[in-house]
C-alpha cells in the first residue's frame, strides 16, 4: 500500500496553502474556477482519497474584516497587512470575509448588517468610530483593533506599532549627536498614534534637561487631512534655533522639506528631519528620510496567530500588541559638528 496523499503535499505541488486545497476540493467558497479545476487535476494524479475530506467537519471559522472605503483605497499601506492576515488564517483553514462601510453612513441599518454577519471575530483597521466599537463589544465576540485611530476601551485588543517608544529613540538619538533645540512636528488629535509619538519625543526631552534639551511642539489641525501647517512650521523655524524636526509621519515630514527648502535652509546642513512608516517617497527624496519601518507583514502574521489562538482557547486576551518599528537611518540627518 502506497503513502497516504495528504492536503500538505498537494498544496505544495500547486505552490498554494492548504486551507486553498481544502476549500476547492470541498467544492466551497473563495476560490476561481481555474485554481480548483488545477487542484482537483493534481488531487486526482496523485490519488487523493477524497473520502477522508469529506469526513471533516463541515464548520469553519471566519473572521470579518471591518474597514471604511476610505481606508481600504490606500492600496500601499494597508493591503501588505490585510493579505498577511489572510493568508496567515488560510493556512489554518480560517477565512477573512470584508465588510466595506462609508464613515459617513453609520446607522442602525449597518450596525444590523453587521450583527447578522457569520463570524466568530471582527477585526477593525485603524478607523474605528465609537459606535462600531461599543457595537461590536455587544456581541461577546473578539474584537481585534489595528492601529486604532481613537482610543475608546481596554475590553477590545489593540494592535499597535512602536509609537511610543519609536520616537523616543528617534529623539534620544538626534541628542545623541549634538541636537539640542529639537521640534516635533504634527497633530494630536488626528489619531492615538500621533499623539503616542509626540508624547515619546516629550518624555525624551524631559528626561535629558541635564543636556539641555529643549523642546518645541508644533502642533497643527488635521481636521482636512492636509498633513501640513506650512504657515505654522516657518514661523516655528524662524522664531527657534530648531536644528531637528521630528515628524508624526513621512508624508508630514515630507510637506515639510518644501517649507524648509523656501526658508533657504537645507536637509541635513541645517536641520535634520525624520518622519514614521517608511514609505516609497521617503526612500526617493532628496535626501532621503529618516524613517521607521513599519512591518506590515509581520504586523499581519501576530493578528491572524492571535485570532487563531483565541478560537483554540489557548490565548490569552491581551489589551495591546505593540510592533516594534525598526529606525532606518538615511541622508537626512546628520550630528552637530
Amino acid at each position: 500500500m502506497g503513502t497516504r496523499v495528504r492536503l500538505e503535499d498537494i498544496a505544495k505541488e500547486c505552490g498554494v496553502t492548504k486551507g486553498l486545497v481544502s476549500r476547492a476540493l470541498a467544492g466551497k467558497y473563495n476560490v476561481s474556477d481555474e485554481t480548483r479545476n488545477l487542484i482537483v487535476q493534481k488531487a486526482a494524479e496523485m490519488g487523493y482519497d477524497n473520502a477522508h475530506l469529506r469526513s471533516r467537519p463541515e464548520t469553519i471559522s471566519r473572521v470579518l474584516l471591518v474597514i471604511s472605503s476610505r481606508i481600504m483605497l490606500k492600496e500601499d499601506y494597508w493591503q501588505p497587512i490585510i493579505k498577511s492576515i489572510s493568508k496567515t488564517l488560510d493556512m489554518s483553514s480560517v477565512v477573512l470575509e470584508y465588510f466595506v462601510y462609508e464613515e459617513n453612513k453609520i446607522d442602525g441599518e449597518l450596525l444590523e448588517k453587521l450583527a447578522l454577519t457569520k463570524c466568530n471575530a471582527f477585526v477593525v483597521v485603524h478607523s474605528n468610530p465609537k459606535i462600531i466599537n461599543d457595537f461590536l463589544k455587544s456581541l461577546r465576540k473578539p474584537v481585534v483593533e489595528v492601529d486604532p485611530k481613537y482610543f475608546h476601551s481596554d475590553a477590545v485588543t489593540k494592535v499597535k506599532f512602536s509609537n511610543y517608544d519609536s520616537m523616543y529613540e528617534a529623539t534620544q538619538n538626534l541628542i545623541d549627536q549634538g541636537h539640542r533645540v529639537l521640534a516635533f512636528y504634527g497633530s494630536d488629535l488626528h489619531s492615538t498614534s500621533f499623539r503616542e509619538r509626540h508624547e515619546g519625543f516629550l518624555a525624551c526631552i524631559d528626561a535629558n534637561q541635564d543636556l539641555h534639551a529643549k523642546g518645541v511642539s508644533i502642533n497643527f489641525d488635521n481636521t482636512s487631512l492636509n498633513y501640513a501647517d506650512d504657515q505654522m512650521l516657518a514661523d516655528a523655524l524662524r522664531n527657534n534655533a530648531i536644528t531637528a524636526l521630528i515628524c508624526a509621519n513621512d508624508i508630514i515630514a515630507l510637506n515639510a522639506y518644501k517649507v524648509i527648502a523656501r526658508l533657504g535652509k537645507k536637509i541635513p546642513d541645517d536641520i535634520s528631519v525624520v518622519g514614521f512608516d517608511n514609505i516609497k517617497d521617503g526612500e526617493y527624496a532628496t535626501p532621503p528620510l529618516t524613517t521607521f519601518n513599519v512591518p506590515r507583514e509581520e504586523l499581519g502574521k501576530e493578528i491572524a496567530n492571535y485570532l487563531i489562538g483565541m478560537f483554540s482557547e489557548k490565548q490569552l486576551q491581551y489589551s495591546q500588541i505593540v510592533i516594534h518599528c525598526p529606525y532606518v537611518e538615511r541622508g537626512s540627518i546628520k550630528p552637530i559638528s
